[in-house]
């Protein structure tokens, strides 16, 4: 890893932890104690202030659990005495959560934690004379592109959310223009795209090691891209010409490129990828409980497959049907492992639990491959060691603490062209254009050894196909719940094993967590729950 390229994640270590969460407890006064006489002295001295709210992106595990394991993607099955957890994961799968499952209690305050420290450094910041304007405008674009991040993921999963411009709140403070605590789905994302409009231009156009892992001009045109992309879902007004004209400043800025190899976006050494417009870098030693996708998913024994440090604890896997849509040729599929696994040494890996001592066979259908007189129907509730496929698009080395070094891509350029040609074919009726075909089978083509009898036309390319596009390009990267809930696909979704059927539309919402309303009366449940 290139720790050079890393250094605003992890330059002052875990001063992420130095405030701790918030839940968004408005009367609580809170007290400036960091500014002096003698700090932020120095340009470097600001950039170590602002490294503990880049470093808190990291925390973004809730998101990930949230925005796939109850999709038509992947499942945490019940595996006989592990994962049950209370039925949260149970629930999830089958879209029946409350406002007391814990991990959207988590996601409320990632979003919010980033809100509060943005607002905190900005308010510092203003309060400093022995810096330039030029370069305290640039850090506060930088620290609002952070709350507008945070306000993105509240606006996504909970719609109606207090909006705190401020850090300095005295007793009795409640947001301003707002006749109620919390605004409006609307008014959140205005203020959100304010934000964004209002400092873009504050930001650096620079793509090199300064700005790696920090928002820069590009990432806040990728940010308001995907936020124009949702206008109709979370405003009910379409805004697909802002989607084209903020993908075109990245894709006319030459700045960009598809990677020839669709996994060199994943790798463990990530940094030089020339597709991955902002990442939020982690580190395989200093970021521990960071990225964890190889401890989440992958069986107790395959340890010994990629030699870490820790066991994993064989927890989420990929839906059967995910697995079986990919065209056979696709290499993305490659992301997926399945069938019999082997140690690093070559020795065949053995189950170890109800299955034990078969050979670890890892099964895309949840089928028992070791009694064929088996006749017990398995699925999310009771799915053996072994079953389901499991995720290596992230390159797995050998890990030495609990957290995986690849740097992960919040906003990659094959996204901004599939959302230039969503957005071009929601202006045509839902019809492919030709360039919004072209734009498609760019980021199709490398996906295949011989693209050519792959690719789309007018006629086949369909708002079905490009839903499922966007499947196979973009699997677990924090997209697909918002893009079910797009293309009307996300309540009552039909994907097997549970009856969704008699969802209501208030689940394309998350509720607000209940131990966020104990903490705070002026919060409303949203409506359904």
């Amino acid at each position: 890893m290139n720790r050079i390229l890393k250094f605003l994640a992890i330059i002052t270590g875990f001063l992420a932890l130095a405030i701790t969460p918030s839940c968004l407890d408005l009367d609580e006064v809170l007290y400036d104690e960091i500014l002096s006489d003698t700090f932020y002295q120095t340009e470097e001295e600001v950039i170590s202030a602002l490294a503990p709210a880049y470093g808190d992106l990291r925390w973004l595990g809730d998101v990930y659990l949230l925005t796939t394991m109850n999709t038509d993607h992947t499942l945490i099955p019940t595996r006989g005495r592990h994962w049950y957890d209370g039925g949260h994961w149970q629930r999830m799968h089958e879209h029946t959560w409350t406002s007391e499952t814990p991990q959207i209690n988590g996601v409320w305050g990632y979003g919010f934690d980033r809100v509060n420290r943005a607002n905190m450094l900005i308010h510092q910041l203003n309060q400093l004379d022995n810096i330039s304007d030029e370069l305290r405008n640039s850090f506060i674009a930088e620290l609002k592109m952070i709350r507008a991040f945070g306000y993105y993921h509240l606006i996504d999963f909970f719609g109606n959310v207090p909006i705190v411009d401020r850090f300095d709140v005295e007793p009795g403070y409640a947001p301003p223009n707002n006749s109620d605590f919390q605004a409006g789905r609307t008014e959140v994302f205005n203020f959100i795209e304010n934000d964004l409009l209002q400092n873009i231009t504050n930001l650096s156009d620079r793509k090199d090691r300064s700005t790696y892992g920090r928002f820069n001009k590009w990432t806040a045109h990728a940010m308001l891209a995907r936020l124009y992309l949702n206008s109709e879902v979370w405003t009910g007004t379409p805004r697909w010409d802002d989607v084209i004209t903020h993908c075109d400043a990245i894709i006319n800025s030459g700045l960009y490129q598809l990677e020839g190899n669709y996994f060199n976006n994943f790798l463990a050494e990530n940094s030089g990828s020339q597709e991955n417009i902002f990442v939020v870098p982690y580190d395989e030693t200093r970021t521990d409980w960071g990225m964890i996708f190889f401890w989440w998913g992958h069986h107790y024994a395959m340890q010994r497959k990629f030699n870490t440090a820790n066991g994993p604890w064989n927890g989420f896997c990929a839906l059967p049907s995910h697995y079986k849509s990919f065209d056979e040729d696709d290499l993305r599929r490659n992301g997926w492992l399945v069938g019999r696994q082997y140690s690093s040494a070559g020795d065949i890996l053995l189950c170890s639990e109800e299955s034990a001592p078969n050979p670890l066979e890892l099964t895309v259908d949840f089928i028992n491959i070791y009694d064929p007189d088996d006749n017990a129907v398995y699925d999310y509730r009771n799915a053996l060691e072994y079953h389901g496929a499991r995720l290596v698009k992230w390159e797995i080395p050998a890990l030495p603490a609990w957290s995986m070094g690849n740097d992960f891509a919040v906003y990659r350029y094959a996204d901004i062209l599939m959302m230039k040609a969503e957005a071009l074919m929601r202006k045509n009726g839902g019809n492919a254009t030709q360039e919004a075909v072209d734009l498609v089978n760019q980021v199709r083509s490398r996906a295949f050894e011989n693209p050519a009898d792959h690719l789309y036309t007018t006629a086949t390319l369909d708002m079905d196909a490009l839903l499922a596009e966007r499947g196979w390009e973009f699997y677990f990267e924090l997209v697909r719940r918002s893009d079910l809930i797009r293309f009307g696909k996300f309540v009552r979704g039909d994907w097997e094993w549970a009856d969704r059927s008699n969802s209501g539309d208030h689940r394309s919402v998350m509720p607000i967590p209940q131990p966020r309303i104990n903490a705070n009366p002026n919060l409303n449940q949203n409506p359904g729950y």
